[in-house]
């Protein structure tokens, strides 16, 4: 969901590919964030933006010692 001004102005979905239905809940998370950063790329250069999440385990994702291949590759 983009939001602007406080209000939504698009949506965005897609299916779990067939490989990522095996993933740990955490990394589908972050493959979201990943997925909504590179559709709405084109609005987000050059300004400072904040992304909210209500899952957990991705407000230490930055501080964890050891990430999987994934999680290396999208942060």
């Amino acid at each position: 969901m983009l939001m602007q001004n406080g209000k939504v102005i698009a949506y965005a979905s897609r299916k779990l590919k067939v490989h990522e239905k095996n993933y740990p809940i955490h990394d589908i998370e972050l493959a979201v964030v990943v997925f909504a950063l590179k559709i709405w790329r084109h609005f987000l250069y050059g300004v400072h933006k904040n992304v909210y999440t209500d899952h957990t385990s991705l407000q230490y994702v930055f501080s964890q010692k050891d990430l999987n291949l994934p999680q290396r590759r999208w942060l």
